[in-house]
């Protein structure tokens, strides 16, 4: 039995690349009477048929597409858009937000564990409802209103635990997460229609683990020697979000999926920036040994780029299954959100219980 390798230049148009241009070097101006005929439409012919059969010979004939966006091609033969094909990368524009994103967080996750309880939650609250109502565009479901809902009641929950819980601990916003579970099972039977309850539910409970994530930093913030593990932790996430993204910049190719407009370069280059950031922040920071802050901070920087990573996979499967896509800013924004929802777990365990002594 031999292995044959797929092809993977479909959909893929090699800059420059030019087709045979034989074909009639006197236009249509001399058709034969054959050709005209062919081209007149039947009485059931839908209107515009001609036309696409028109510029499909044309396409046929110069080597040339109807439109090219980039290296790759987003439409058939025919003229038409195929959302199966993969598509080309974002624009310069489209891709800052997520530079932009994780900035804001890294910053505010740090400063803000400097000032009252109250108001680093009520900051939290606020990368809560963004996580959840981004995600929620990005990936388009039936019944959105559920998991818009009940993430969001979540989000309040359990920001006011991580505060007010006595002594610290992710025992109360883990009995809110399995409660919220619930509440998503009973939230499916009052739907007016059952289309779709398995994805719904899915993501409701991947939405109520991403803002409990974010009560994470928090419960940390309130921890005596923790803090500064955090910080450290804090900046080997935004150290590799932020290293894949700029990569992706000037080395888009080779992708990690064809259908997803992420590098292979920059997810392990991410990753391997953020390992270095955070051992050095074990370095200037008195709390964590170097050490500890290094492997602590791989496993930080790799769920991070692997999360912001997902929100991309999310996209393209929405796509294609021929629901259209978000905006490519939103779905740049959204990346970094939940990189860093997912990332609070990780956080708390490795600062509370490695990470410091």
């Amino acid at each position: 039995m031999s292995y044959s390798r797929p092809d993977e230049t479909w959909g893929y148009e090699p800059p420059g690349a030019q087709g045979p241009t034989d074909g009639s070097a006197w236009g249509d101006a001399y058709a034969s009477a054959d050709e005209r005929a062919e081209d007149r439409p039947g009485p059931d012919a839908p209107p515009g048929s001609t036309e696409r059969r028109r510029a499909a010979a044309r396409a046929g004939q110069t080597g040339a597409h109807p439109r090219n966006t980039g290296s790759y091609r987003t439409t058939g033969a025919d003229g038409r858009e195929d959302h199966t094909l993969p598509p080309p990368s974002p624009a310069l524009l489209h891709r800052l937000p997520a530079v932009a994103v994780t900035i804001v967080i890294s910053a505010g996750l740090v400063l803000g564990a400097q000032m009252e309880r109250p108001v680093y939650a009520a900051g939290i609250a606020v990368l809560q409802l963004a996580t959840v109502a981004l995600a929620t565009w990005v990936r388009k479901i039936d019944g959105a209103w559920v998991p818009l809902a009940v993430a969001s009641a979540l989000a309040v929950a359990a920001d006011a635990a991580a505060v007010a819980w006595q002594p610290v601990s992710l025992v109360p916003i883990t009995v809110l997460l399995a409660l919220s579970f619930a509440a998503a099972v009973a939230a499916q039977l009052i739907r007016g229609t059952h289309v779709g309850v398995t994805e719904n539910l899915g993501f409701t409970m991947m939405l109520g683990v991403a803002v409990c994530g974010y009560a994470c930093y928090i419960a940390l913030s309130r921890l005596g020697s923790a803090p500064p593990a955090m910080y450290s932790a804090v900046v080997a996430a935004g150290t590799a979000i932020l290293a894949a993204r700029a990569v992706d910049l000037v080395m888009p190719d080779p992708r990690i999926n064809r259908q997803v407009t992420r590098g292979a370069f920059g997810i392990v280059i991410g990753t391997m920036c953020g390992t270095a950031s955070a051992a050095y922040a074990g370095l200037v920071i008195e709390g964590p040994e170097p050490s500890h802050a290094a492997i602590g901070g791989l496993l930080i920087a790799l769920t991070a780029v692997l999360a912001d990573l997902a929100c991309g996979y999310m996209s393209a499967s929405r796509r294609i299954d021929g629901a259209g896509t978000a905006p490519n800013p939103v779905v740049s924004a959204a990346g970094p959100l939940l990189a860093f929802a997912f990332t609070g777990p990780v956080v708390y365990l490795l600062s509370a219980y490695y990470m410091i002594d």
